[in-house]
């Protein structure tokens, strides 16, 4: 899966990779050794195929911030954040986004 690192919501930005594309993007990327080194704002990860879910078969996810301001001592801020659930239930071989 491919998503727009940032400035982007509700899926926009979101790209299933087929084979191919996942082959330009290792070749482009140097196999990673090109991250970060590259100016643009992409986050490439595994789907997970079976996610976690709800009662009735609906995705979630949680947005909590936290700030680590100091290791020693340790100084922490916490704020909450808030949880997501999809309107649908999960289908494994939708292809929507």
């Amino acid at each position: 899966m491919l998503k727009v690192g940032h400035g982007s919501h509700k899926g926009d930005g979101v790209h299933l990779l087929d084979a191919n594309r996942t082959k330009q993007l290792q070749m482009e990327y140097k196999n990673s050794a090109d991250c970060g080194k590259i100016d643009t704002p992409l986050l490439a990860q595994s789907y997970i195929t079976n996610p976690l879910l709800l009662d009735k078969g609906n995705k979630f996810d949680f947005r909590i911030y936290m700030l680590v301001a100091s290791t020693n001592p340790l100084i922490a801020f916490y704020h909450d954040g808030f949880l997501r659930v999809s309107l649908t239930p999960f289908n494994k071989s939708s292809s929507d986004v």
